[in-house]
């Protein structure tokens, strides 16, 4: 029934049932995972999940070495988000305020709204204790922020991210962002919501001013991300790693632990190497960095 609902090419045993949409890494086996990347392409040979998403060339050369059905279309973005739309549907609004939620008495509430179970002042996020929340701050719903949390002026946490379906509509994100106990926010940082899974912050780590994190992005613990950084979705930071400013991740990247990255360095490929250091455009060894920098001045 999916395969006719979305329109996609069903490779597979027809009657297997699927409940929600995920990524291909930790995917179980009511699960649809989603394909999206060269990066998840050995995972999907080792999935655990009930149907997987994919490509038509990708379907082509390996629907006959992934142990699951495979739903599989040109498109796999317009695909992705018909299948949301079929297996996570939107509820319906019901206007009223349930008997649960419980609203500051300043609190404006405007006509025809609709306020669910469990809502507290701001539809649904989580402020634990010792936060400090800056001017013209937004937590959109499910945003869960931990202990002594500091979020600078002007940040925006938990909007939808930059994906789109190839016919123009965004794809609706189904995780949210989460942001462990400690964690330093400057100002005008903008940090979106997942689309398969939760993006996290992890404990101690400090984000400069003006940084974007994109969705499903993963920052360890202790992590220094400096101002005018972009991290791309799915990328992965790990734990005590440092960015200088204005460098860029690229999406599903992987930084290993303690890694140090140059100011201006474009992250292409996972770095993979416990401690190193890295520099420029492809980022590669700081030390060679420097070496052909000195080189170039001399042509």
């Amino acid at each position: 029934m999916l395969a006719q609902l979305t329109g996609a090419r069903l490779i597979g045993d027809a009657d297997i049932e699927v409940v929600g949409v995920c990524t291909v890494v930790g995917a179980g086996p009511r699960d649809l995972a989603f394909v999206g990347h060269a990066h998840d392409r050995h995972q999907a040979r080792l999935t655990q999940a009930a149907a997987v998403i994919v490509d038509e060339d990708f379907a082509a050369d390996f629907a006959h070495e992934l142990p699951c059905a495979v739903l599989c279309a040109p498109d796999t973005s317009l695909l992705l988000a018909r299948c949301i739309d079929a297996l996570h549907p939107l509820p319906a609004c019901v206007v009223g305020i349930h008997d649960s939620a419980v609203i500051a008495a300043s609190a404006v509430i405007g006509v025809d709204v609709n306020i669910a179970a469990g809502v507290v002042v701001g539809a649904g996020c989580v402020v634990s204790d010792g936060c400090v929340v800056g001017e013209n701050v937004v937590l959109k719903p499910g945003v869960k922020l931990g202990k002594n949390v500091r979020v600078g002026p002007g940040c925006v946490l938990g909007d939808d991210g930059f994906v789109f379906a190839s016919d123009g509509r965004p794809v609706r994100h189904l995780g949210s962002v989460v942001v462990d106990d400690d964690v330093w926010f400057g100002a005008n940082v903008c940090v979106d919501r997942g689309l398969l899974r939760d993006t996290r912050i992890g404990a101690r780590s400090k984000i400069d001013n003006l940084v974007q994190i994109a969705h499903d992005v993963v920052i360890g613990k202790d992590v220094v991300v400096a101002a005018f950084v972009g991290i791309a979705g799915y990328a992965t930071i790990g734990d005590g790693a440092s960015i200088a400013g204005q460098a860029g991740v690229n999406p599903h990247v992987v930084i290993a632990p303690r890694v140090r990255v140059g100011g201006q360095s474009g992250v292409t490929n996972d770095v993979d190497v416990h401690g190193a250091a890295v520099s420029g455009t492809p980022a590669f060894a700081h030390r060679d960095w420097l070496k052909a920098m000195a080189r170039l001045r001399r042509l």
